[in-house]
């Protein structure tokens, strides 16, 4: 494969449904990726959904199984368990480094049945995402900050489905290569009739020994979600969640270390016995209204308290935070003439996490010592508000204008040396505009909006000199950029069969402003004059027969920094690091028999760069996968059983990278920057519903 060449790109889907019910026209797909429920084709923007025929026969370990079909997401597991590089568009590609081996991910929002898992300064910790319990995962692939603010690059937001009729229980056990196993127990149970209570509950438990050394990890999650009428119309919501944790990290290799021998571990990584443990709860409260025909409220409350505990860089840390929240929306949707349709969306978002830090040195074997090294309090708040304005014409125009300010404030007090205390405010007007033309099952859109990305709470921390100043950057702004977007989208049916094919076909230019970079190997961060991302997206699914189904992706990108010199060097023209110029998908599903189905993937990364200079090059990557399922009924019970093959041919290839690496202490002509995938590996599965 040449990865810096036109390449084409894959991954499959397997199910043992028959292959007519895999195919579902567009417009009949309700998604909330504008934040009032709308169907996918008339959407005007870039928007896409993968439900649980798409990644139920798999591990579950990771979104990284249902975002790989989704063109213009890269989406990496980086040592093969829960941690995973997702970027969308370009956003979020900084992600990994020496202050990101905890697996945070920036720019990208992460959102489970409406309540954010990302923080106000912009991370996402994924202890709390679970494809166990989510039977569709929506992801809104343009910027979508006027809407959800700083750190909104895209949007992935996993669903579980509260519509169904009857009582039911669900086991589900998973199993495979290098110790990994789960157990998995879903219960849904209703009250009150078609129009009554819907609940879900969820137990699991995962265990993973690692392919690498020093890569274990194992969690417990426990979840509930619950839908109760109040009236005739109003509804509120619960959202209960529990995880307990644990995670080593193996850290990166050299290039030289990865050819030779990729399931090694960072000698420091495991010296300092690096790990995140990591207790987290969490407590919703929704509300839905209907107010009047055509106008209604929703909104929600939300507390997530955390216990989590480092080691990292050779400091034992312990944080005790608080994550509240949250959002209300009012949408009135109104006739003003015969053929002029309006709505209007008022809204508002709020979220503070508060919480102390305290530092101690680390033991020769990794545990917590007990000199206090550092004692500190991190405070971060987020606060926007937001207006957007529909009209539509004769049911086939529609037009749409959006603006949201935003107000990221930051609060670092140290303790031991209060002269360090520091504040920072970000604020930023973020407008979006949309013009779209929908005809039969099609439909063609522009768009011109804006985004907003505040540093990171730990990618602020000054530099030498200034660390002996302030806690806080005084130099580092909000990332800003402005996202043009044409788009197409829609499907053909025809029978006999029915045949059909639906595709999604975009292109985009975001221009950025402040790009925050890496530098010392994610020790630090800084900003970068200008940068260009330019990129083509298609997604596809072919019916050809009603047995077999078709996928394909294809995301073609120019990333490129348009304007950026620091005292490190000019690198105006060079490529954006950890950004492909190309990627996709392709797969094949076919049902051979009454409940048996085969599918075959291929999915390939081509080359990129993992410097600003360009000299760090990471080669590109073609893996397969197979998949058998095979599933009947039994009475009033269900079987579903599978086995995957993945990376079938065994090919040595690169997860994820540190963006801007450092150079080995021991061979200082070779940077640490590689983080080796997955080699071969196997899973197999039983599912039994009553």
């Amino acid at each position: 494969m040449n990865g810096t060449g036109w390449i084409t790109l894959l991954q499959v889907l397997s199910s043992s449904a028959p292959s007519d019910t895999l195919v579902v026209p567009l417009q009949e797909v309700i998604v909330t990726g504008t934040r009032t429920p709308t169907s996918i084709l008339r959407t005007p923007a870039a928007v896409s959904m993968t439900d649980r025929r798409q990644y139920g026969d798999s591990r579950g370990i990771s979104l990284q199984d249902a975002l790989g079909l989704v063109p213009g997401v890269l989406a990496q597991s980086r040592a093969g368990a829960q941690d995973i590089r997702i970027t969308i568009r370009g956003f979020g590609a900084r992600g990994n480094g020496e202050r990101s081996n905890a697996g945070n991910m920036r720019g990208v929002r992460i959102m489970t049945d409406g309540i954010p898992l990302t923080e106000p300064d912009g991370r996402t910790s994924p202890d709390l995402i679970d494809l166990g319990l989510a039977d569709r995962v929506e992801i809104a692939r343009s910027n979508s900050s006027t809407l959800y603010g700083n750190a909104s690059g895209g949007v992935v937001h996993l669903r579980t489905n509260l519509q169904f009729s009857e009582p039911y229980f669900e086991f589900r056990e998973r199993a495979g290569s290098f110790g990994y196993h789960r157990e998995q127990g879903v219960g849904g149970f209703t009250a009150g009739g078609a129009r009554g209570a819907r609940g879900v509950a969820m137990l699991s438990n995962a265990t993973f020994s690692g392919w690498r050394d020093h890569s274990d990890y194992n969690a417990t999650l426990a979840s509930m979600r619950m839908s109760a009428p109040l009236d005739d119309r109003t509804r509120i919501g619960l959202l209960l969640d529990g995880v307990s944790d644990l995670s080593r990290f193996p850290g990166p290799l050299t290039r030289s270390e990865m050819d030779s021998f990729p399931s090694q571990a960072n000698a420091r990584y495991v010296s300092r016995d690096e790990r995140r443990r990591n207790l987290v709860g969490r407590v919703a409260v929704s509300l839905d209204r209907s107010m009047t025909p055509g106008r209604t409220l929703i909104a929600n409350l939300f507390v997530e308290p955390k216990v989590l505990q480092r080691s990292e860089r050779g400091r034992f840390r312990d944080f005790n935070r608080y994550h509240i929240g949250g959002s209300a929306t009012l949408e009135d949707r109104r006739r003003y003439a015969s053929q002029w349709q309006g709505a209007t969306l008022l809204g508002f978002d709020e979220a503070f996490q508060d919480g102390s830090i305290l530092f101690y040195n680390l033991n020769p074997d990794g545990s917590r010592g007990t000199d206090l090294a550092a004692n500190k309090r991190e405070s971060a708040n987020s606060a926007g508000a937001f207006i957007q304005q529909e009209m539509t014409y004769r049911e086939h125009w529609s037009l749409r204008l959006a603006a949201r300010f935003d107000q990221i404030d930051y609060i670092s007090a140290d303790h031991i040396s209060p002269q360090y205390d520091a504040e920072k405010t970000f604020t930023h007007w973020t407008p979006k505009g949309s013009l779209s033309y929908a005809f039969d099952r099609h439909t063609v859109y522009a768009a011109v909006g804006g985004g907003v990305e505040a540093p990171a709470f730990n990618e602020i921390d000054p530099p030498p000199p200034f660390d002996t100043l302030t806690s806080l950057n005084p130099f580092l702004e909000a990332m800003t950029s402005t996202t043009y977007e044409v788009g197409v989208k829609g499907d053909w049916v025809t029978q006999p069969g029915p045949r059909a094919i639906a595709y999604d076909v975009a292109l985009y230019q975001i221009d950025v402003s402040n790009d925050i970079v890496p530098f010392a190997g994610g020790a630090f961060f800084k900003t970068a004059g200008a940068s260009r991302r330019r990129g083509f997206e298609l997604g596809m699914q072919w019916t050809p027969l009603k047995a077999l189904v078709v996928n394909g992706t294809m995301t073609l990108s120019d990333n490129e920094y348009v304007d950026y010199q620091s005292d490190l060097g000019n690198y105006s023209g060079s490529d954006v690091p950890g950004l492909p110029r190309a990627a996709g998908a392709i797969s094949a599903s076919w049902t051979a028999a009454p409940g048996l189905s085969v599918g075959v993937s291929s999915t390939a990364v081509g080359e990129y760069f993992a410097d600003d200079a360009n000299t760090v090059d990471v080669p590109g990557y073609n893996v397969l996968g197979a998949r058998v399922a095979y599933e009947r009924g039994m009475g009033g019970t269900r079987l579903r059983a599978y086995v995957a093959g993945d990376n079938l041919t065994d090919v040595a290839h690169t997860a994820s990278v540190f963006i801007n690496p450092l150079r080995s202490p021991t061979k200082p002509t070779d940077y640490e920057a590689y983080e080796p995938g997955l080699p071969r590996s196997w899973s197999g599965g039983l599912t039994f519903t009553w």
